[in-house]
């Protein structure tokens, strides 16, 4: 198993619940991935539509609060069922799962540098999979079956150590273990014609409007859609430290908020980004996007474009990307703090703010991983595309898999995938709002073409418009649960993962609480 982020332990947890030995490698010294790293308001809108693990993480959450600070208190009302919490109580709750299974071992420090495959003439390194973007190749190759994959210990440079498995799981963001690996993957926006999907491609829509604008060509290209860090703010000054001007800091960067600002359009701090209020006064922080009656605000955390070379770049580029992304966040912060430019209202109103004291403790109480979005998405045994969400004229809801194992329910939510265009004003380009009734996410969607002894629950096929509904965490413990499962299960029935018995596989969801179908909802005026 290679990453702990939310997948990762659903899918060490589900695993080692079914008897199987699991080893989990995790490149940082933290578990939790995003969710640890402060995306703590979960996204989702129907809370039935996702069970089994991800149930048993919030009631972790609800306890801890209730325990802590009593059952009527104020924490436990703003942690909304388990659905809030702070960045480090979801850490420690991750952590809490993986050693509550005495099957598990964790590694942390460990990043995966290369792997060997079986094939008919025996064994050898593997040869990385190729980028294939658009349509599907006639055929993508043959076989082959991964057999070990190789980790550096960051915290001894130099020191390698080989993992064997009858089963490996790539819970990565990224997809880098089925790179390396061989599997064939995808990246950036398909065309409008690719798939038949409407909002596929180059395209200008705005906010929670499903209709493309004139100049919407449908065109593929590299883009993927903008990251940002999810940051925690407080305005608790016993419990925070103030944020400072970055030493990279462009003033260049927020052009089109100072114009805002001077035309009046933004007069207050909250304008510019969102905040979700967690318990014990903190408030996670996200990218707002231009609403659509103002175009307030044309920038705010997002920046796109910057991100594109992540899913296929190596540590050193990730590094780089990840510290200009941090400096353009905190960037922002500092600027409506001190710029002589920002109306004093503004400033006073922002200078409350600063980060927590007790979250990141061993990073300077800045987020230790960046909010990546969409990484590679694998060449899979079915590919899920926007069109999966249209309902069956016979029955007026979208269509069943013989093989459904999650369910996804989110938007398609695609942020801005290039910078903010002055001949656009009411949007971002390669945003998109798309709402859609629940439907069933394929188990094919997580086996790979070409390469067997391999699921991938995070990467996973999908088009870049049906990749945006599936992306959210609660799907990925869905989906990561489903693996562990289904890896336990190709084991006991001496098969390959592509080969299970998935019907077994759905059974034994179901058994746990997880769910596979869910359709006693359509969409309601309040979801458009």
């Amino acid at each position: 198993m290679v990453a702990a982020n939310p997948a990762g332990i659903a899918a060490a947890v589900a695993a080692a619940k079914s008897g199987a030995k699991v080893i989990v490698l995790e490149e940082s010294a933290h578990v939790g991935g995003i969710i640890a790293a402060g995306l703590t308001n979960a996204d989702i809108r129907k809370h039935g539509a996702v069970g089994g693990l991800y149930n048993e993480f919030k009631r972790r959450i609800v306890e801890h609060y209730t325990t802590t600070y009593g059952a009527n208190s104020r924490q436990v009302k703003v942690c909304k069922n388990g659905t809030m919490m702070e960045p480090h109580i979801a850490e420690k709750v991750f952590r809490d799962m993986l050693v509550a299974e005495k099957n598990i071992t964790l590694l942390q420090r460990q990043r995966v540098v290369s792997a060997r495959v079986k094939h008919d003439a025996g064994e050898r390194n593997a040869i990385p999979g190729k980028r294939i973007d658009g349509a599907a190749p006639k055929e993508f190759g043959p076989k082959v079956k991964l057999a070990s994959i190789t980790a550096e210990d960051l915290s001894n440079p130099g020191t390698q150590t080989e993992f064997r498995a009858a089963v490996f799981i790539d819970c990565t963001y990224e997809g880098d273990i089925a790179a390396l690996a061989g599997v064939p993957y995808r990246v950036g926006r398909e065309s409008r014609t690719t798939f038949g999907e409407p909002h596929a491609g180059h395209i200008y829509v705005r906010f929670k409007d499903y209709n493309p604008l004139p100049g919407s060509t449908g065109a593929a290209d590299d883009g993927i859609q903008a990251f940002c860090f999810r940051f925690h703010l407080t305005k608790d000054k016993s419990n925070s430290v103030p944020v400072e001007k970055p030493s990279s800091f462009d003033r260049h960067d927020y052009q089109h908020i100072l114009s805002q600002i001077a035309e009046g359009k933004i007069t207050r701090f909250t304008q510019v980004i969102q905040l979700y209020e967690m318990p014990n006064s903190k408030f996670e922080v996200n990218s707002d996007h231009p609403h659509q009656d103002t175009g307030v605000p044309a920038e705010s955390l997002d920046l796109a474009e910057e991100n594109w070379r992540w899913p296929e770049a190596g540590p050193t580029e990730r590094e780089h990307i990840f510290n200009r992304y941090w400096s353009h966040n905190e960037g922002l912060v500092w600027l409506l703090q001190n710029d002589p430019a920002v109306p004093l209202s503004i400033r006073n109103e922002a200078s409350q703010w600063g980060f927590p004291k007790d979250e990141f403790t061993d990073h300077r109480h800045r987020p230790h991983h960046i909010y990546v979005r969409q990484g590679r998405r694998i060449w899979g045994e079915y590919t899920l595309t926007e069109n999966d969400a249209r309902p069956v004229f016979e029955t007026g809801l979208p269509a069943r898999f013989a093989d459904g194992i999650a369910v996804t329910e989110f938007e398609f939510d695609s942020h801005a995938v290039r910078k903010y265009d002055p001949a656009f004003p009411m949007l971002r380009p390669g945003y998109f709002f798309i709402a859609h009734d629940p439907f069933q996410l394929p188990y094919r969607i997580m086996v790979p073409k070409c390469v067997d002894g391999l699921l991938v629950p995070v990467a996973c096929s999908a088009s870049h418009v049906g990749y945006q509904t599936l992306r959210m965490e609660p799907v990925f413990m869905a989906l990561g649960e489903a693996s562990g499962i289904a890896a336990t299960a190709s084991l006991d029935e001496k098969t390959e993962v592509r080969g299970v018995n998935v019907s077994a596989v759905r059974k034994e969801i179901i058994n746990r609480g997880g769910v596979i179908l869910f359709e006693n909802t359509a969409l309601k005026p309040e979801d458009l």
